[in-house]
């Protein structure tokens, strides 16, 4: 019944157990730490928080290919589709993760506001 709820964003923010909070996907979380949502729900931002920096894939990080720790970042723009990418319109931003000794790549998702995502529309 839960996650029914989530893609209609239909749902009482001042409840969520920890259990629910744990299985908000990512840009849910976010735009709850944001104040987009939650505005007002300090402990539930404050939850939110917490969850995010659980899910930070920075944290204890380990290459999957070589097995080192160390590794460098990097953040990048992308299209969205044939469109997007025609008119130049930078949609996506990812968080790239890259290990220093091997340059395994890990791209992570990051949610964009929509200042970011129309200013990616006009060139940055």
């Amino acid at each position: 019944m839960f996650r029914r709820h989530i893609n209609d964003h239909d749902w009482d923010l001042e409840s969520l157990t920890d259990e629910q909070l744990e299985i908000l996907p990512l840009d849910v979380l976010q735009r709850i730490r944001n104040k987009r949502w939650a505005n007002g729900l300090e402990e539930l931002q404050n939850r939110a928080n917490e969850e995010l920096a659980r899910r930070n894939p920075r944290k204890d990080w380990k290459c999957l290919r070589c097995g080192k720790e160390h590794f460098r970042e990097k953040e990048i723009r992308v299209a969205g589709g044939f469109a997007e990418s025609f008119l130049g319109w930078e949609r996506n931003k990812y968080h790239v993760i890259i290990c220093n000794y091997c340059g395994k790549s890990e791209f992570y998702k990051v949610l964009m506001s929509g200042v970011d995502q129309s200013i990616g529309l006009f060139g940055s």
